[in-house]
């Protein structure tokens, strides 16, 4: 398998690894935005299948996503010629997906 064809397949990856984050942080909130306008219909038992969604889709971002991108940082260095802007941007936002909720929860702790 050449250079370029994993640098493909980490990036494949890291998208793969975040999406279900996001996706899990996008239903967290419409869950949210519905339950101010129905209250009383909300049960209680809701906040613990947002906090496992969470918990869940967080762990998974953080081991294929995470993991995608130390290895597209590996591929990179070792070959300065696969640089590329896709890659780059694609590894920040990893970084700062994976980053956000740990700063907002330590910011809610503090």
């Amino acid at each position: 398998m050449s250079p370029r064809s994993k640098l493909c397949v980490a990036n494949a990856l890291m998208l793969a690894g975040i999406a279900p984050l996001l996706l899990g942080i996008g239903w967290i909130c419409w869950v949210i935005a519905y339950a101010r306008q129905h209250k009383g219909q909300m049960g209680g038992s809701d906040a613990f299948l947002m906090m496992a969604v969470l918990f869940l889709t967080y762990a998974f971002a953080l081991i294929i996503g995470g993991a995608s991108a130390l290895w597209s940082t590996f591929l990179t260095k070792r070959n300065v010629g696969l640089r590329s802007r896709v890659a780059t941007t694609i590894r920040w936002s990893v970084c700062i997906v994976l980053l956000v909720p740990v700063v907002w929860y330590v910011g809610l702790m503090l």
